[in-house]
C-alpha cells in the first residue's frame, strides 16, 4: 500500500506539469489580454509599459518556466483584471462557497441515491422500483441551469421559503437550493448504480447463506450485501464530488453565488490569463486528489484489496 501510495503521488507532477503546459498553450493562442486591460486610445507606449510590467513582452517558454517555479513555491501570480490581487487569495474565497455547496449536494445526493437504490433492489421490479427509476430518469433529464430556476420558482418566489439567489456567509438557507439542484444530478446515477450492486450482491452464496441461518432482510441487506456492493458506488461518489466541485459554474450563476464559477467564468471572458491558468491548476489537483482518495477506500472496503500482494 505504501508503495502504491508514492507512485501515485509521483504521478501528481507530470500531471501538473501537462495541465499547465496545455493551459499555458490555449492561452497563448487567445492573444494578449493587455488589450482588453487598457482603452483604445492608449498610446503605445503604455502599452509596452503594461506589457513588460506582466511580462507579456518575452519568449513563451521563458514565461511558462518563471510561472511553473514560481507555481512550485506556492506562487499563482496576480490578477490582471483585479489590480494585482493575488490568484491564490481569489481561488480560495471562491472554493470556500463552491465546497460548501459541493458538501452539501453531495450529502444529499448520497443519502438519498443509496436509500433509493437500496429500496429498489428490496423490493426490485415493484411499484417503488419503477418510481425510482422514473425520478432517476428526470433527474438526468433536466439541466442544472432549468432545473435551478424551477426550484427558484416554486420554492422562492411562489412560496417563498427561501431566497431567490445571493450568498451571505453564515446563513444556511442561501444554500438549500443550490444544494438540492446540483444534488439532484447524481442522485440518479448513484441511486440506479447502488440498486444494480445490491441486485448483484444479494445472488451471492453467502447472502443466500445467512438468508437460511435465519437472518431478517434488513440484516441480510445492511449487513451483508450493503458493504459489498459499496465499493462502485464510492468510485462514482468520489468522481461525481470531483466533477461537481470543479463543474458548479451554472448552478452558481444561476444562484448569483460568489464560488468558482464566478471567478472562473469572469476570467475568461476578461482574459485574465494569470487566473484562468491558476484554476486549470487546481481543479487538475482536486481530480488528482479525489481519484487517490477514492483508490485509497477500497483497501479499507473490500479486506482482498488490503491484502493482496
Amino acid at each position: 500500500m505504501t508503495t502504491y501510495l508514492l507512485r501515485r503521488l509521483l504521478q501528481v507532477f507530470p500531471v501538473i506539469l501537462g495541465v499547465a503546459l496545455i493551459a499555458f498553450a490555449l492561452s497563448q493562442l487567445s492573444g494578449s489580454p493587455i488589450r482588453g486591460l487598457l482603452a483604445q486610445s492608449t498610446n503605445p507606449e503604455t502599452i509596452r509599459k503594461v506589457t513588460e510590467f506582466y511580462g507579456f513582452d518575452r519568449p513563451w517558454y521563458e514565461r511558462f518556466a518563471k510561472y511553473m517555479s514560481n507555481l512550485a513555491h506556492g506562487d499563482m501570480g496576480v490578477s490582471i483584471l483585479n489590480h494585482g490581487q493575488p490568484v491564490r487569495d481569489m481561488i480560495f474565497d471562491g472554493m470556500g462557497v463552491t465546497l460548501k455547496l459541493t458538501l452539501g449536494a453531495m450529502i444529499f445526493a448520497t443519502v438519498t441515491g443509496m436509500l433509493s437504490g437500496i429500496l429498489s433492489s428490496w423490493r426490485p421490479y415493484s411499484v417503488v422500483d419503477y418510481t425510482s427509476s422514473i425520478m432517476a430518469a428526470l433527474g438526468v433529464s433536466f439541466p442544472a441551469f432549468f432545473l435551478g430556476m424551477m426550484m427558484m420558482m416554486v420554492f422562492a418566489v411562489q412560496l417563498k421559503i427561501f431566497p431567490v439567489g445571493g450568498y451571505r456567509a453564515g446563513e444556511i438557507r442561501y444554500l438549500v437550493l443550490p444544494c438540492l439542484t446540483l444534488g439532484l444530478i447524481s442522485t440518479a446515477s448513484i441511486s440506479r448504480l447502488t440498486r444494480n450492486c445490491m441486485l448483484e450482491t444479494l445472488s451471492q452464496d453467502y447472502v443466500r447463506s445467512a438468508r437460511a441461518k435465519g437472518l431478517s432482510e434488513w440484516p441480510v441487506l445492511l449487513g451483508h450485501a450493503l458493504p459489498n456492493a459499496l465499493v462502485p458506488v464510492v468510485t462514482i461518489v468520489g468522481n461525481d464530488f470531483a466533477s461537481l466541485l470543479v463543474g458548479a459554474v451554472l448552478t452558481e450563476t444561476v444562484f448569483n453565488l460568489p464560488g468558482m464559477g464566478s471567478v472562473i467564468s469572469s476570467a475568461i471572458f476578461g482574459r485574465d490569463l494569470p487566473v484562468v491558468m491558476g484554476c486549470c491548476v487546481v481543479f487538475a489537483l482536486i481530480f488528482i486528489a479525489f481519484n487517490l482518495v477514492v483508490d485509497l477506500s477500497y483497501a479499507f472496503l473490500d479486506p482482498r484489496i488490503r491484502h493482496a500482494d
